[in-house]
């Protein structure tokens, strides 16, 4: 952890990254009932760098990046985001329902920040989102 306070999650800044609307309306509803503002709430459906270029979005607290999506998995996204000097610090947690123990160990070994499997768990996530948003890596499965 760092000497610098966390935020809270109504200032929080949080990109979703999910090719699935129904998955992406659950995450940002669940962001929403955790106390973030819905202008601080940010969606894409693939290409998160395009997304976040055009945009030009950048003070992200989360990105929450889906594994499996279409065009390029989650792994080469966050290969990208950590080459963008940019988000090179974004804390970023991957989302999946593959949730068995390599799955887990790979994205850990990739560099995530975390890990929430599929399905969220609605009743704990507050409290995961708040630990996140304090530096804490968070590896479960929801």
């Amino acid at each position: 952890m760092t000497d610098i306070a966390a935020p809270s999650p109504q200032q929080a800044r949080v990109l979703v990254v999910e090719d699935d609307p129904n998955n992406r309306l659950v995450i940002t509803r669940l962001l929403r009932l955790a106390g973030l503002l819905p202008e601080n709430i940010f969606e894409a459906e693939g290409d998160a760098i395009s997304y976040l270029r055009s945009k030009g979005l950048t003070g992200l607290d989360i990105i929450f990046l889906d594994l499996q999506l279409p065009k390029k998995d989650g792994y080469a996204i966050l290969q990208e985001l950590r080459a963008d000097p940019v988000f090179a610090k974004t804390r970023i947690v991957a989302l999946t329902a593959n949730v068995m123990r390599q799955d887990v160990e790979r994205a850990r070994s990739s560099g995530f920040d975390g890990f929430i499997g599929k399905p969220i768990d609605g009743r704990r996530f507050s409290d995961v989102l708040r630990r996140l948003l304090a530096g804490e890596a968070v590896w479960t499965i929801l």
